[in-house]
């Protein structure tokens, strides 16, 4: 069977299943080092997928050090250095690969880490990929399976950024713009460690959106989430790709993906404190819901409706946005 007939979701959990990978399901795997513990990732951006046509190198360089860095902030955790791998066609200019390298090590460099090199091959697309590794104490890294019942639901930042850029670029409409919203966002490194450090439990960014993350969520742990329509956060460029597109809103917000932000929860008795917590940090937090036994679930403003399914996901249909695909 082709892995574009089941999908990233069935083919990751058909992996798993082989015994095979050691690795937990987080954004980062652990490994002990005294009385810390390592924390690695890997991610990878293609010409043929991920690059918007007119990309800089600059944007593309930075891009693929937040994706990776992304991951570590997931845990809450301190990067400390990044290796890549770059699969290049012959005809690539040598200053649009120095220009990669250049960005990439000023971006890991913002957050504390460095650039520790890597490989490079001939390939007939370009294939950039990067293998992060942090570190952070144990009892401060965060993981999907904190989830309870009986949390708050929590976002940073707002939501829809890149559905909006992916809009504005496939439709001509600002399209440099377009590729900045698709590409340019700040990994959450310090605000997932002070959320970890005032009591923040499940966490995982927004590689995927907001449902597909609920709902392995719900798939793999039994939680529910309960999600609030008006306390959702909403960027300011999704009112322009509504227009553009014919969109309902939550394709937007809620399935495109690619906004990076980290979805979390609290504990209900702790709310008041956080919430001081978070305003004294001045970290954007929005409370859109919360957890509980039941099935994924989302209020209008009328009723409690159910939300069918995930957000996005790698060799399956391209998700639609109103009539942009």
């Amino acid at each position: 069977m082709k892995i574009s007939d089941i999908g990233e979701r069935e083919l990751v959990t058909s992996m798993f299943k082989t015994g095979h990978i050691h690795g937990g399901d987080n954004d980062c795997i652990e490994i002990s080092i005294g009385g810390k513990r390592l924390l690695a990732s890997t991610d990878s951006v293609s010409s043929d997928t991920n690059i918007p046509i007119g990309a800089t190198s600059a944007q593309i360089g930075k891009f693929l050090a937040d994706i990776n860095l992304s991951d570590i902030a997931a845990m809450a955790g301190n990067p400390i250095g990044m290796l890549s791998s770059f699969n290049l066609p012959g005809k690539t200019d040598s200053n649009f690969v120095l220009g990669l390298v250049e960005a990439i090590d000023k971006e890991l460099n913002v957050f504390g880490a460095e650039y520790l090199g890597g490989d490079t091959k001939e390939s007939r697309s370009m294939v950039l990929s990067g293998m992060i590794i942090g570190e952070q104490q144990e009892k401060l890294i965060r993981h999907r399976s904190d989830i309870r019942q009986g949390q708050v639901l929590c976002v940073t930042g707002d939501l829809g950024r890149a559905a909006a850029g992916y809009t504005f670029y496939k439709t001509g409409y600002r399209k440099k713009l377009g590729i900045n919203l698709l590409m340019d966002f700040v990994p959450r490194i310090r605000e997932a460690k002070i959320i970890s450090e005032n009591g923040g439990k499940f966490m995982t960014d927004l590689s995927d959106g907001v449902l597909e993350s609920i709902y392995k969520a719900k798939r793999d742990f039994g939680i529910g989430f309960r999600l609030v329509q008006d306390e959702i956060p909403v960027n300011e460029q999704v009112k322009k790709a509504i227009q553009l597109s014919g969109a309902a809103e939550n394709d937007l917000t809620l399935s495109f993906g690619g906004d990076y932000e980290i979805l979390f929860t609290i504990d209900n008795d702790n709310y008041a404190d956080f919430k001081t917590a978070m305003d004294s940090e001045k970290i954007h937090v929005s409370y859109i819901g919360d957890t509980w036994k039941g099935e994924n679930m989302i209020f209008d403003g009328r009723s409690w409706k159910p939300i069918e399914g995930g957000g996005y996901q790698h060799f399956a249909p391209v998700p639609k946005i109103g009539s942009i695909s």
